[in-house]
């Protein structure tokens, strides 16, 4: 896009020189131990990947392992870090971390999603730390290379690796007295290691049957996967080269973040835009005029039109998000390709693009409105909370829209995006999505609205736990909700449990679900307390009737028989 640009940034260059082109050439200092530290951190990769139950630990592990590799590298090609390419990492590992402490699905997506967008800042920007300036145009080029990068990396490392020549005799001879060394000494240890495992296998019996495990688990597990396990050996060492390579190769290529020509020049006269606005205006005026008059004038004009005031609420609040966002992507094109030479001209956009953004504005009061209503009405979902806090980030960012456009500073508009990005996500994560739907829904019910049981149930995380269980042992409750929830709790302990089934390591487990397993264990009296019942019609479930509603808990082969009513 048309954006203002900073000045020139000129990096430190290698040896090798600058190297222009789409695919530049990068000689890597140590072919052979960059291609070494891409195995290890492949096979490292793989035991992380292998037999997955769940995300857990084994993101923020696999996001350290990738890190590690670039800072390795970073050695070896003798480059110096910046600041920012530091702060970048750091919150690129702080995201990762949301999985390991958070167990509700969009927070974790999100988080996800927002640590790989941070990796591929890090692979394209890494020593020269420029990721904060970078415009529209710099992430698609990288885009681009990444596309690239896909094909040639592991090919154009491996090839460095095998034709690199030692740089003196000296040094080829050291070479080969460490190939002999290590030769030696394996030939050595493994007589040594057999006589003496043989020896301690016959002096304990413990350790001989640990022996036997291990023999055994070589035998029919290791052995048997090795296939599959080298495959994915391979395939995360072919990911991870091509993000090598991309990191030293974009290390070789000067700046683009320069003072250059706009890739399209300005092609729209004010005339039409002018009446792209005016237009835009009048719609957008005569909405608001039908707001004022029925949403925000209360349900009594609205009743007139035979809706009641949360069935008219309920309609539209994310077509109006959807509304503003384009409006803004249609303010941000007209203000970069809309010429503006005289002053007059500068002034009339400004004036008609920004009472454009105020009446989006209003149209996002409009929308917040509405989820308000139809929260009150029909209670709160993770669907309706997060569009809620979403409307203040997009606020946000229209707003940031307006000054960049007065200021003449569109080229931050990425870093806006990114850091508007960064911000939502570690919103959902620190204010604990699941933890805000249980309370606020309990609170409805203290204040005599229904509450849906099946909902607490099943769509609900374990994130929601912590809170669930202070509530019921807080013994402030009225009776019948005491022991609605404590059949709840009862019933998401049986959900819990059939999901740690299928947990293969500590690497699936999170924080969230270690706390809940203690939980458990500290509230056991409370399952002594209610049983659950088959349920009919198929009597293939139990679970509890409350309410009049069915509640199911579990499969009936999943509960023992002592511990259900006929």
């Amino acid at each position: 896009m048309n954006e203002e640009f900073g000045t020139e940034i000129k990096p430190e260059m290698n040896d090798a020189g600058a190297n222009t082109g789409f695919l530049p050439k990068e000689e890597l200092k140590q072919p052979r131990l960059s291609l070494l530290s891409l195995f290890v951190a492949g096979a490292l990769m793989m035991l992380l990947w292998w037999r997955v139950g769940g995300i857990g630990f084994r993101w923020p592990l696999s996001v350290l392992v990738v890190c590690g590799l670039y800072l390795f590298n970073a050695h070896l090609q003798e480059r110096k870090v910046q600041l920012t390419s530091w702060i970048l990492l750091g919150l690129t590992l702080l995201a990762s971390l949301v999985p390991a402490f958070r167990s509700e699905a969009s927070t974790v997506m999100l988080s996800i999603l927002v640590t790989l967008f941070c990796l591929a800042l890090l692979t394209a920007d890494f020593f020269s730390g420029d990721w904060w300036k970078y415009r529209i145009r710099e992430y698609l080029r990288a885009a681009l290379m990444a596309i690239a990068g896909l094909f040639v990396g592991f090919p154009i490392i491996a090839s460095q690796a095998v034709s690199s020549p030692m740089k003196n005799s000296g040094q080829k001879d050291s070479g080969k007295r460490l190939v002999l060394g290590i030769l030696k000494g394996v030939l050595i240890s493994i007589p040594l290691l057999l006589i003496f495992t043989f020896l301690f296998a016959y002096a304990d019996a413990v350790f001989e049957n640990r022996l036997d495990n291990l023999l055994e688990w070589l035998r029919a597990d290791f052995l048997s996967q090795l296939f599959g396990r080298s495959l994915l050996t391979l395939f995360f060492t072919w990911l991870l080269a091509a993000a090598l390579w991309l990191l030293v190769v974009n290390s070789s290529k000067p700046s683009q973040i320069e003072p250059d020509k706009p890739l399209l020049k300005p092609f729209l006269g004010m005339t039409e835009t002018i009446i792209t606005l005016v237009s835009l205006n009048l719609l957008f005026a005569f909405f608001l005029i039908i707001q004022f008059q029925y949403l925000f004038a209360g349900g009594a004009n609205i009743s007139q039109e035979g809706f009641t005031y949360a069935q008219y609420a309920e309609r539209g609040f994310r077509e109006l998000l959807f509304v503003a966002a384009i409006a803004g992507v249609v303010y941000y094109t007209l203000a970069s390709f809309t010429r503006r030479e005289s002053k007059p001209k500068k002034s009339a956009f400004s004036l008609l693009a920004g009472l454009l953004l105020l009446q989006v504005g209003v149209v996002l009061v409009s929308a917040y409105q509405r989820i308000v209503i139809y929260i009150n009405a029909y209670g709160l979902t993770a669907y309706r909370l997060i569009p809620q806090i979403f409307i203040f980030f997009l606020a946000a960012i229209l707003l940031a829209l307006l000054v960049m456009e007065w200021s003449g500073k569109f080229k931050r508009l990425a870093f806006v995006l990114v850091s508007a990005t960064l911000l939502f996500t570690f919103t959902l994560s620190l204010i604990n999505v699941d933890t805000v739907l249980a309370r606020h829904n309990i609170n409805r019910a203290l204040e005599g609205q229904d509450l849906d049981y099946s909902f607490l149930n099943h769509a609900l995380s374990t994130d929601a736990e912590p809170y669930l269980f202070k509530l019921v042992n807080s013994g402030k409750l009225p009776s019948e909700l005491q022991e609605n929830l404590e059949k709840l709790l009862i019933c998401r302990s049986a959900s819990f449990n059939s999901q740690e089934s299928n947990v293969n390591s500590w690497l699936d487990t999170t924080v969230s679900s270690l706390r809940v397993q203690a939980l458990y264990d500290e509230n056991k009296s409370l399952f002594e307390k209610w049983k659950p019942e088959v349920l009919e019609p198929d009597g293939y479930y139990l679970g509890f009737k409350i309410n009049t509603e069915n509640i199911f808990c579990v499969p009936l082969e999943g509960w023992p028989e002592e511990e259900i009513i006929d």
